[in-house]
């Protein structure tokens, strides 16, 4: 089940064919496998088209960096796509350090997100 709940460290929202993972300030140990068990419903189908909007965003733990590395690959050789709108150059570096960006889409800025859209 997608929940709105407010408490959450991320949001999921659907926009168009895109299913959409808005994360607020960080996912690290405390919400990692909240964040899992909803990319996990999403990322059955294999052809689905999955965003991180990440511009609020402050802190990723290794495990999610390794885990959305992994859903990318998998979702890009089995006909999706994986993105990331609006990521900090910091984050940015994390993610390029500890995985891959190669199978990303990446946005600056969410205006460049809603162009391809």
């Amino acid at each position: 089940m997608i929940s709105d709940n407010e408490y959450m460290s991320f949001e999921v929202i659907k926009n168009r064919s895109w299913v959409i993972f808005s994360i607020k300030e960080r996912l690290d140990a405390f919400n990692y496998e909240d964040f899992k068990s909803e990319m996990d419903k999403v990322i059955k189908d294999k052809n689905a088209k999955v965003a991180l909007q990440l511009t609020n965003t402050e802190f990723l733990s290794l495990p999610t960096i390794k885990y959305f590395s992994v859903i990318a690959e998998e979702l890009c050789d089995g006909g999706g796509k994986f993105a990331l709108v609006g990521t900090p150059e910091k984050i940015k570096r994390q993610i390029d350090i500890f995985a891959s960006l190669k199978p990303m889409l990446i946005f600056r800025s969410e205006e460049d997100w809603e162009r391809f859209l």
